[in-house]
């Protein structure tokens, strides 16, 4: 026996009732029990940072994919009004018009991709780069003198090396013209074709399997478009259900705005570019307008980008239209032609079909894209913009709401509503 006085008691043991099910709460019932309590501050602000940094590992380890999420949700964005329109006006099942609309934009494609190709080839054919470097191998031998030394610009180049090669490569072993083909030769040359299909065909696979992917992602974006925008304002907190539609409100606006005045100044610009150079006699005028139509989207060094192949092209070619004009002058000229039309566009096309989405000022728009390109290349740069607008915006309304005040108030929430 133990001499513990305590032993006697008996130790509390858990006593489970027994459940009559006719009538007892209902355990597999949901609705059966009292909401969960409330977090706490700590709690949430706890949540939140951790959220935070959740994200921001996703984000690094989903880096090689963000550029296809963007080019879709881009894509996305652009397709929605063909659908909308398709579904709204035309009266035809969402379903179908989404399938109406993105084979329009596979056929356009298709369509605007044959034509550059063509304009390729002719614009190839015109420049002759095969007797533009037979004149350039030309030019380099008369210029050299007995030393092989090249005066430039007052500047004398050692030229021999060049020359050596030259004369290797279209000489024989008797001193005779010609290109020199040994057996050796043409085994490098073969195995370097080869490497290059195979080079080739796999940048060709994966430029089909990234549009593949891209273009679904963006098809099944905008069949949940709708249940997105529903979802977005439904997890408003109570109180801010104005501020979340305004807030979604503006942020179409400023996509919208820029995405769609962007395209269509580029399309204007682009032919503007095409139709006055092929009026001078430039050839491939119909490629150098596409380049201006794809880098013009991007403000500010799109255009001047875009005047650099169409400079080159006439200081090599010259003019078809005035062919006893040095090609020096008709450079200049065509420079001039670029300096006209960018300036046209930037002071009366772009204020026009823009409007004031964006309404950032030039030294921010700069700042901007040197960021987007040094963050994400072409596209960085080409979205930069409108997300340093939409980052302005919540900026804006933050402020407004430390400060007491109404966030939603004046001209711009007249016009925000009035889009709705």
């Amino acid at each position: 026996m133990s001499d513990d006085p305590t032993s006697n008691e008996q130790e509390p043991t858990l006593v489970v009732p027994d459940v009559d099910e006719s009538t007892d709460i209902d355990h597999t019932d949901p609705t059966a029990y009292p909401p969960s309590p409330m977090w706490s501050n700590n709690a949430k602000l706890l949540t939140i940072a951790i959220g935070f940094v959740l994200v921001l590992i996703g984000v690094f380890l989903a880096r090689n994919i963000i550029a296809i999420a963007a080019l879709a949700a881009l894509i996305a964005f652009l397709v929605a009004p063909l659908i909308r329109i398709a579904n709204q006006r035309l009266h035809i099942p969402r379903g179908i018009a989404l399938l109406f609309a993105y084979l329009a934009v596979f056929v356009g494609t298709l369509a605007f991709g044959w034509l550059l190709a063509q304009s390729i080839v002719a614009s190839v054919i015109e420049l002759d780069p095969v007797g533009k470097v037979e004149e350039a191998r030309i030019w380099l031998l008369d210029e050299t003198d007995e030393n092989g030394e090249l005066a430039f610009l007052g500047l004398t180049v050692d030229m021999n090396g060049v020359l050596d090669q030259l004369e290797n490569s279209m000489n024989n072993d008797d001193g005779e013209g010609g290109i020199v083909v040994d057996a050796e030769r043409v085994l490098d040359y073969v195995g370097a074709g080869l490497s290059g299909v195979r080079t080739v065909v796999g940048v060709v696979t994966a430029i089909i399997t990234s549009a593949i992917v891209t273009v679904l992602v963006a098809m099944y974006t905008n069949a949940d478009s709708k249940r997105m925008h529903a979802g977005v304002l439904n997890n408003v907190p109570t109180g801010y259900e104005r501020d979340g539609v305004m807030m979604l409100q503006a942020q179409k606006r400023v996509w919208r705005g820029y995405l769609y005045g962007q395209l269509v100044n580029s399309l204007i610009t682009g032919a503007l570019v095409w139709l006055v150079l092929w009026a001078v006699g430039l050839p491939g005028a119909f490629l150098i307008g596409a380049i201006m139509v794809v880098l013009n989207m991007i403000p500010t060094f799109g255009p001047i980008l875009a005047a650099i192949p169409g400079v080159l092209a006439a200081l090599i070619s010259g003019s078809t239209r005035w062919p006893d004009l040095e090609n020096f002058w008709f450079a200049l000229i065509v420079a001039g032609i670029y300096l006209l039309v960018v300036q046209l566009q930037a002071n009366i096309i772009a204020p026009r079909v823009m409007g004031t989405a964006v309404r950032l000022r030039p030294a921010v728009v700069l700042i901007g894209l040197l960021i987007g390109f040094q963050v994400g290349g072409l596209l960085g740069s080409l979205l930069a913009v409108p997300v340093i607008a939409s980052i302005r915006d919540i900026v804006v309304y933050i402020w407004r709401k430390l400060i007491d005040r109404d966030p939603w108030s004046g001209d711009d929430a007249e016009a925000i509503a009035s889009e709705s």
